[in-house]
């Protein structure tokens, strides 16, 4: 084993969209040491920054995406998920969709009312301004000189506005800033890019830092375990071109190894469920049952039409690809800078038994979701997606092995709750009245999926089982909170412990109404704050 002598103050643990900002922020006065430690590779190739070549080319490629795969799900008839997760420096924020999404303020103000105390959406809201260099409109809740570039669209599709039209058409609002608080609705979205190239997490705070001598960045290092004195850790173990390497540090250890990476290194630790740590034969340094479990994914069917109008799933030719790729190399816009949803909003079922909700998203392009993720069609098409959120389904994850390389089990139970196939059942038939209102109405030649022959309840419920997956937005494996099941407090410090964090989409007491980006961005930003006073 090799020592590492230069001790630091902090060791973060992932350099995704909440170890970036951590790694970055705690760096910046200069004087705390800081190493950032990525199981990936270097972001530093065009697959990464051009985002038309990116949605290509990422997934499922094993240099970029640890292309993980649930277990059968005995809710969905023993269907296994594709959970892309990014295996590279900014990890799923350099392979994501660059969605911009704070979501519903209302999540946040159920976090602080279930005992996390500065979790209200107002507390919050200074960290999200933080973070953000928006190019809109100013607003007195968006910021304009944080680190991470957001732009509206720079090549908005006309049938994107077709797709608002009609949806303000069939009685949902308009949001002219999606980020601006109101929640219920339809806008244009946003994305983590500037003039057209992608900005991941560790653009906007990793490449900065790089330039400061008192941060350091080691890729492809494997952690194994925390090492810990008593109930304090002290440092990390990892692996570094086949050297197994120990470095201390003096202030904390900050794990954020992603929804699946995090649960996973405190189990290899020593602390999580103690029966299942005995099973694998690791020593219990801390029961904490909560480890791994209350899992959730945003579950999520798609609703695709062929269209008259061209859509960017047909451009597929040779000159047609190189045209693409100059005028975004030229200006920066077009086909390759976009977002893979160009119109996002959300549409509320709320009841007294049933607080699902429903995300709406746009895509002009017709695609099917394949075993390995989304698959264009080769005629015009359109897709609008349904997602649900805040959903009552919880799974959870496991180890498969004290392999630290190896792939946890993961079972999301995607739709254990009827409450969440009913909310995508009425989400169909909400697609399908905006898809039959004009302007859009015009454009549309035929419903491919679900399909018009399937019409009924039963129908619809038959393919919403049959059909639906998580949409890449795992969370809550490590909660926050103050009960039991508590993984980290309000305070991310992992309970029973000092000097040990967790920060990541994994502490999420339920999986925030949103794409994930901009949330795990704004819980780095909190917690780089507090270490830091």
């Amino acid at each position: 084993m090799t020592n590492d002598t230069n001790c630091v103050d902090f060791i973060v643990v992932g350099s995704g969209s909440t170890g970036s900002v951590v790694a970055g922020r705690l760096s910046e006065d200069g004087k705390n040491r800081v190493l950032l430690l990525e199981a990936g590779g270097s972001d530093r190739t065009l697959n990464v920054l051009m985002p038309g070549l990116g949605y290509t080319t990422l997934y499922n490629n094993p240099r970029y995406d640890w292309r993980f795969v649930s277990e059968p799900d005995p809710t969905r008839g023993g269907r296994t998920d594709f959970m892309p997760r990014g295996k590279v420096l900014g990890g799923t924020s350099s392979i994501n969709s660059m969605s911009f999404l704070r979501g519903s303020p209302e999540d946040y103000d159920t976090w602080a009312a279930m005992g996390n105390t500065g979790w209200d959406y107002v507390s919050l809201l200074k960290y999200f301004k933080r973070s953000e260099n928006f190019n809109g409109p100013k607003s007195d809740v968006r910021g304009a000189s944080g680190p991470q570039p957001v732009s509206t669209l720079r090549s908005p599709h006309s049938l994107a506005k077709a797709f608002i039209s009609s949806s303000v058409n069939a009685g949902l609002n308009y949001l002219p800033d999606v980020n601006g608080g109101q929640y219920e609705g339809v806008g244009y979205a946003q994305a983590t890019e500037s003039r057209g190239w992608r900005y991941s997490a560790a653009r906007s705070y990793v490449w900065p830092a790089k330039r400061r001598s008192n941060f350091k960045l080691v890729l492809k290092a494997t952690v194994e375990t925390i090492i810990f004195e008593g109930k304090r850790a002290v440092g990390v173990r990892y692996v570094h071109d086949g050297r197994l390497i120990e470095v201390r540090a003096n202030r904390a250890v900050i794990v954020s190894g992603g929804t699946f990476g995090s649960p996973q290194i405190l189990m290899l630790s020593g602390i999580g469920p103690a029966g299942h740590l005995q099973e694998m034969g690791i020593e219990v340094r801390g029961n904490v049952p909560g480890v791994g479990h209350n899992f959730q994914d945003h579950a999520g069917t798609s609703h695709t039409a062929l269209t008259k109008t061209r859509t960017y799933n047909v451009m597929q030719s040779p000159i047609e690809k190189a045209w693409i790729a100059l005028r975004w190399l030229l200006k920066g816009d077009g086909p390759a800078s976009t977002p893979v949803a160009h119109v996002v909003g959300a549409h509320s079922f709320d009841q007294p038994d049933r607080i699902s909700r429903l995300q709406v998203m746009f895509c002009p392009g017709g695609f099917e979701m394949g075993d390995s993720g989304p698959q264009f069609m080769d005629r015009p098409a359109v897709s609008g997606l349904t997602n649900v959120h805040r959903p009552y389904s919880t799974g959870w994850v496991s180890l498969r092995s004290t392999n630290p390389r190896d792939t946890l089990r993961i079972q999301p139970n995607l739709l254990s709750d009827e409450r969440d196939i009913q909310t995508l059942v009425d989400g169909h038939k909400l697609m399908r009245q905006i898809f039959a209102t004009a302007p859009l109405a015009d454009d549309v030649i035929s419903e491919v999926e679900p399909g018009e022959m399937i019409r009924s309840d039963a129908e619809l419920t038959a393919y919403v089982k049959a059909n639906a997956a998580g949409v890449y937005h795992p969370s809550s494996t490590c909660k926050m909170g103050i009960d039991d099941m508590s993984v980290v407090g309000p305070d991310l410090k992992v309970r029973g412990f000092e000097g040990l964090y967790v920060a990541d989409a994994s502490i999420m007491p339920f999986v925030v109404s949103a794409n994930l980006s901009a949330t795990c961005i704004m819980i780095g930003e909190k917690l780089a704050d507090e270490l830091l006073h």
